[in-house]
């Protein structure tokens, strides 16, 4: 049986493609995410920051890899950057088909520290780092004190 893989990618939402507007246009994504990641077999996080989407697919690697060449394709990104890429043991994210980030799960305190983090070069985060804040944002008894913590 073939082993695990991820692959962990930031890029830059093109705004004026998601539509009627950018919430709503994630809100599709989303859907549709979670029915094709499901189907797949894979598993995840996509955060939608408002300008920026940082996300981890884990799975079968050829799936995983198809999956992410349909999005470095999808004219909703552009600047697609891969974070990280590899075979992994064992799933971060292993009981949902994805799990998303958004206004009804952060705040938007927490999606604008986040963002400054995304938008400047100088303050990048270690893989390792994005990574662990995924699962920490992604673990609702959690969210909230790691974020108050921080």
């Amino acid at each position: 049986m073939p082993g695990l893989y991820h692959i962990c990618y930031l890029s830059v939402a093109k705004l004026s493609a998601l539509q009627p507007t950018p919430e709503l246009g994630f809100e599709a994504i989303k859907e549709k995410t979670r029915k094709a990641n499901s189907a797949a077999g894979l598993t995840g996080c996509i955060i939608f920051t408002g300008q920026h989407f940082l996300q981890v697919i884990e799975g079968i690697q050829e799936d995983v890899e198809d999956t992410f060449g349909r999005i470095s394709r999808d004219t909703r990104h552009t600047d697609v950057r891969v974070l990280s890429e590899g075979p992994i043991e064992v799933r971060d994210f292993p009981e949902m088909a994805v799990n998303c980030g958004g206004d009804e799960t952060l705040t938007a305190e927490a999606l604008a520290e986040i963002s400054a983090v995304l938008d400047y070069p100088q303050h990048q985060l270690h893989i390792r780092e994005i990574r662990t804040l995924l699962s920490v944002l992604t673990q609702p008894s959690r969210k909230q004190d790691a974020l108050l913590a921080g």
